[in-house]
């Protein structure tokens, strides 16, 4: 150093921003520049490599999507032409898709890994997209596989461009690359057009014109280009002998690979005319080619790559060593600086002295100004900034002060959660109110906001990391990570209340926006959460009123007398149970079916949606054999559909008052008789001189009366699925389909109330049934020549002591060859076993079978058929599927669903009593026309004269 002390003397006259800039103008920049420049050539090089063998790495994985597209191509325009045996390719075309798919892949693999831009990307690959590419193979399409490998073939070529690897500078590079990027490309492409052109002449049986011209040149071209490139690889076998090996075998290979394509073309296509070979065959040789190409290729790519590794290894030796020779020039301008740096250092030091003075607390502190050059005029303004900085101090204390009597005032908890979790002392004195302590200050900010049992042990975790995470980072990662943090917590303190409190988190931010301290606002909101959750009870009870207002007084008590049998049921089977028998589930899970789907028919959407939990255990249990049966946390669950079927009663019953005598009940009961059907029994009857009519007219009213006392306790058809009809159109819109059309033929059916439950519940399942399974999406119904609606039709009959109802639809019917596959899968079906389209529909009966293909609200859950048999049987009734159309062995078969039951549940008009019509103005309520004996007055026609 004293060597250099007059060095230092001399630079020490000058000013400090005349010495940095004589310094860096003389030594720095020209240094700079020449470093940069060098620099950047050697790293040109380097990368010119780099690329060169990213690019090289995309060869094999590009030809071998091509490759498998030109097979999708070639079995495409062979099945396109329908003709000789290309119909046995079909099936070999999810095969062909998905090598496809995966060598798609792979390339998409292959580019992300090598990171390309440009004509490879995220998005695609030159002008095809990935998903462009995908669509064509999963289409099928001929245009769009033609479009995908004329954009591979674009793209790769320019990607060989931009890389460099046409016009690489070694010899024996060139060469191996040369045979990659054109003479191997090329043998691709001619295998492909073989493989299209070949597959369409076995196909049609006839080759002319210019594809017997194009399949010559391809054959033409093999020769040429398997010669040029085994000339290349042998020079540069002879070269590289470390490379012979590798490459005297890929030149063997590459010989033969070809010779079984070229003899097919030569002997079955352009010199026959028998053309005696399946497309299949011929494509199964066009395969074998391009997997040997590809085989060929990945050895050439692994010789090539290893030469441009050899040259990239020399080239980043040589970078090297530059950059070292260029680091101790480095050293050497760093000893001229230290010079100018000890003349510096003496004006800094004082400064130093005084900043350290400010720091221990004296804002007096001031420099002792002794030079004329920049440092001197840092010095007075030191002096000036001291000045200025005990000003600002006194300003400073005002401020504080005004801010801690607003934290003792401010009617909010507020706090700072400083690095290590804990809480600055520093906070409102609200804070201790809202938690009833003043020991708040240095605590465990996780801890004092959250108790023990305010949130989850993961939870709390989750916000103390993210805390850590944020504070000393910047803003944005604070933004990125603040939905983790919680915003309302109920807490309980330590003398027993419990208070819902709702927490607002921001950062506090240093001048670089680096997070120092979170601030956490706390309210307590508990009376405004009261008063929320007690305006939501009060909201769901109207919403409740309005869905039980939806339905008519007598249905409903019916159905919650239905449903609370149904749990009641479901209550017994539990206690009685001693684990999940097979036959017990599904009787629990047939229950609760049912009680969800009369529910969703009535609209009864709170109730179907606490139902629908409980069916999910039953539906587990059966389902799974391994899960065991939780006795208690069923039965909680029957509590709470059993808790949510009494609300809806208790709204019906107190807030609208519909008390009812529920169920009209069974015969051997009281029945409920309409007023108005009384009233008209007596009108019939006034005004009759009984004594003095006609035997004929007398014996006519009675058979009246009689008729009429038949039909109390009944009700017609249509009015015991009025509910099953009205909820269809909401079904159709949910699955996408048009409301259908519903005919009943009931042909003077009056059904008996002890049977309107179990019609209503039968008939709720088939109907939907019909509409999910059956009726087809209106697009397809238009291409088929259906209406735009499907087409429901109900037909009943009374005969022989026994009541029959065909129900049918014109869908497109039950899918047999769907239900053979569903019943091979669950064992319903011997494996080898052969069974009649008629044993095959009566699978629908049975238990957990479904016909659809995931589960949903509507279906899928394998109850409905066997729910609905299970019902007709406990009533003495049968059902089955008759098919009827002469289509046997078709994939889907017309049928319709024959369901009888006693007699006794029917009443039913005689032709002769069918009452004349009346005619309503439009608007007016409908009465049901006169029957029984007021029909036959008005059948009398005068022939009674007045009393």
């Amino acid at each position: 150093m004293r060597l250099l002390e007059p060095v230092v003397q001399v630079v020490g006259r000058l000013s400090f921003r005349s010495k940095l800039r004589i310094t860096a103008l003389i030594f720095g920049l020209p240094l700079l520049v020449a470093a940069g420049v060098l620099v950047f050539a050697l790293n040109a090089r380097v990368t010119a490599l780099e690329t060169e063998r990213s690019a090289l790495a995309m060869q094999v994985p590009v030809h071998r999507v091509s490759a498998r597209l030109y097979q999708l191509l070639a079995m495409q325009r062979a099945i396109q032409d329908r003709l000789g045996g290309s119909f046995a390719l079909q099936e070999q075309i999810a095969v062909r898709q998905a090598g496809a798919h995966a060598a798609l892949g792979e390339l998409q693999r292959a580019f992300a890994a090598q990171g390309f831009a440009g004509p490879s990307s995220a998005a695609g690959f030159g002008r095809v997209s990935w998903a462009a590419m995908a669509r064509s193979i999963d289409a099928f399409d001929a245009d769009g596989l033609s479009a995908a490998i004329a954009g591979l073939r674009a793209g790769l070529e320019q990607l060989n461009d931009g890389a460099g690897l046409l016009i690489d500078g070694d010899a024996a590079s060139s060469r191996l690359l040369g045979v990659l990027t054109a003479y191997y490309g090329s043998l691709v492409h001619a295998t492909g057009v073989s493989a299209e052109i070949g597959a369409m002449t076995l196909s049609r049986k006839s080759l002319r014109g210019s594809r017997r011209s194009e399949l010559t040149m391809q054959r033409g071209n093999f020769n040429v280009l398997v010669q040029w490139s085994m000339e290349a690889l042998e020079k540069v076998g002879q070269e590289h002998p470390a490379q012979a090996e590798i490459l005297a075998k890929a030149a063997g290979r590459l010989n033969t690979a070809y010779l079984a394509v070229q003899e097919a073309l030569t002997t079955k296509m352009l010199d026959t005319t028998d053309f005696g070979m399946e497309p299949a065959a011929f494509l199964a040789l066009t395969e074998t080619a391009f997997d040997e190409t590809l085989g060929i290729g990945s050895e050439i790519v692994t010789a090539t790559d290893h030469l441009l590794a050899e040259r990239l290894a020399a080239r980043k030796l040589q970078r090297n060593g530059v950059i070292l020779a260029m680091l101790a020039i480095f050293a050497l301008v760093v000893a001229g600086f230290v010079a100018a740096y000890i003349s510096i250092m003496r004006a800094v030091n004082g400064l130093s002295d005084a900043v350290n003075t400010m720091a221990a607390g004296d804002l007096g502190a001031r420099v002792e100004v002794t030079t004329r050059d920049e440092l001197g005029n840092v010095g007075e303004q030191f002096n000036a900034m001291a000045k200025s900085l005990a000003e600002r101090s006194a300003q400073l204390r005002e401020k504080t002060n005004d801010i801690h009597t607003m934290l003792q005032n401010m009617p909010q908890g507020i706090l700072t959660v400083v690095d290590g979790g804990l809480i600055h002392p520093e906070y409102s004195a609200y804070l201790e109110t809202i938690f009833g302590t003043d020991e708040v200050a240095g605590q465990a900010a996780m801890s004092f906001l959250f108790g023990d049992d305010g949130i989850g042990s993961d939870v709390l975790s989750q916000i103390e990391a993210t805390l850590a995470a944020c504070i000393g980072e910047e803003r944005m990662n604070f933004e990125f990570n603040a939905h983790l943090l919680v915003g309302e917590i109920t807490r309980t303190l330590p003398n027993g209340g419990v208070k819902t409190l709702e927490l607002g988190w921001s950062p506090i931010c240093d001048e670089q926006d680096v997070v120092e301290k979170v601030m956490v606002c706390v309210r307590d909101v508990t009376e405004l959460r009261q008063l929320e959750a007690e305006a939501e009870q009060q909201k769901r009870e109207l919403e409740m009123i309005g869905q039980i207002l939806g339905v008519q007084q007598e249905k409903f008590t019916a159905f919650v007398d239905s449903a609370r049998n149904f749990v009641g049921e479901n209550e017994a089977l539990l206690l009685a149970a001693d684990d999940s028998h097979p036959e017990l589930v599904t009787q629990l899970f047939r229950n609760m079916h049912t009680i969800k789907g009369n529910a969703r028919t009535y609209g009864l959407l709170h109730l179907a949606n606490i139902v629908h939990e409980a069916e999910q255990a039953y539906d587990e249990l059966r389902r799974n054999a391994t899960v065991i049966l939780d006795k208690e946390k069923l039965l909680e669950q029957l509590q709470a559909v059993m808790a949510s079927i009494e609300q809806y009663a208790s709204l019906n019953d107190v807030k609208l008052g519909r008390r009812g005598p529920g169920r009209r009940g069974s015969e051997d009961k009281c029945l409920m008789v309409p007023r108005a059907q009384i009233e008209r029994l007596g009108a019939g009857l006034e005004g009759l001189d009984l004594p003095s009519l006609p035997q004929e007219t007398l014996v006519a009213v009675l058979q009246g009366i009689h008729h009429d006392l038949r039909l109390i306790g009944t009700e017609p058809m249509r009015e015991v699925l009025a509910a099953v009809f009205a909820s269809l159109p909401s079904l159709a819109a949910e699955l996408g389909k048009e409301a259908p059309v519903l005919v009943l033929n009931d042909h003077g059916i009056h059904i008996r109330n002890q049977a309107c439950d179990l019609l209503r519940n039968v008939f709720m399942h088939l109907y939907r049934n019909s509409l999910d399974h059956g009726i087809e999406p209106m697009a397809e119904r238009l291409a088929t020549g259906k209406s735009a609606a499907g087409r429901i039709v109900l037909d009943m009959a009374l005969a022989g002591g026994r009541l029959s109802m065909r129900l049918r639809d014109d869908g497109k019917g039950l899918a047999l060859a769907h239900i053979r596959r569903k019943g091979l899968e669950k064992g319903l079906i011997p494996e080898g076993a052969s069974t009649s389209d008629e044993d095959i529909a009566r699978l629908v009966f049975a238990p957990g079978f479904s016909t659809a293909s995931a589960v949903t609200e509507v279906s899928g859950r394998g109850v409905g058929m066997d729910a609905v048999r299970d019902f007709v049987k406990r009533e003495g009734g049968e059902i089955e599927l008759r098919l009827t159309d002469g289509k046997v062995g078709a994939g889907f078969r017309a049928f319709e669903t024959l369901i009888t039951l006693s007699g006794t549940f029917a009443v039913q008009v005689s032709a002769a009593r069918l009452p004349v019509q009346a005619r309503l103005s439009p608007g007016s309520e409908s009465m049901p026309a006169p029957c029984g004996i007021m029909g036959t007055l008005l059948n009398l026609e005068g022939k009674l004269s007045a009393t």
